[in-house]
């Protein structure tokens, strides 16, 4: 009679977290300091002027920023730093520091949204418009726009700058 043999394999699961096997941790510390608190209001704010935008008009219907021009600028730089606000607290969360990228982002974020909601409040403060929910979206992207910019001032004065001199030599 042929005999069989049975080869039993038994699997060691590892109960450990996910976040210790992949050495992945997050520093919620970075939440309590002052650049955190931007952060977290600059996503509350872009997040308020893109959902007014979308939802202000009448019966649900988008709000638009002004013309056809003044529409795309705005949508535009709402979309963009919806995305890229999130992304950079992300980073921070994942251990990572300031980088001179984020200073633009920050100058450059300032600038638009100030511009966009000072459009925007001209649009709708023009006698055939008198739109209050024009005038609050207008304003809300001015104050975001204000946060880029307190922002980058905490950045700009909390970062060291050096300067590397290079010479060649013939």
């Amino acid at each position: 009679m042929p005999t069989t043999t049975v080869e039993r394999v038994y699997y060691k699961r590892d109960i450990r977290a996910t976040s210790e096997r992949m050495g992945f941790t997050l520093n919620t510390s970075v939440l309590k300091t002052p650049t955190g608190i931007l952060k977290i209001l600059e996503i509350i704010f872009v997040l308020i002027v893109l959902l007014l935008a979308r939802f202000g008009g009448d019966q649900g219907t988008p709000k638009y920023f002004g013309s056809q021009d003044d529409n795309f600028l705005g949508i535009g730089t709402v979309v963009g730093y919806a995305i890229i606000v999130p992304a950079v607290l992300l980073t921070y969360l994942m251990g990572s520091n300031l980088s001179i990228l984020e200073l633009f982002v920050n100058l450059v974020g300032g600038i638009l949204f100030i511009a966009v909601g000072a459009i925007t409040v001209q649009t709708y403060t023009a006698y055939r418009y008198k739109d209050s929910t024009g005038i609050a979206l207008g304003s809300l992207a001015i104050v975001t726009g204000i946060l880029f910019l307190i922002d980058f001032a905490f950045a700009i004065k909390n970062t060291r700058f050096t300067v590397v001199q290079t010479r060649i030599v013939a």
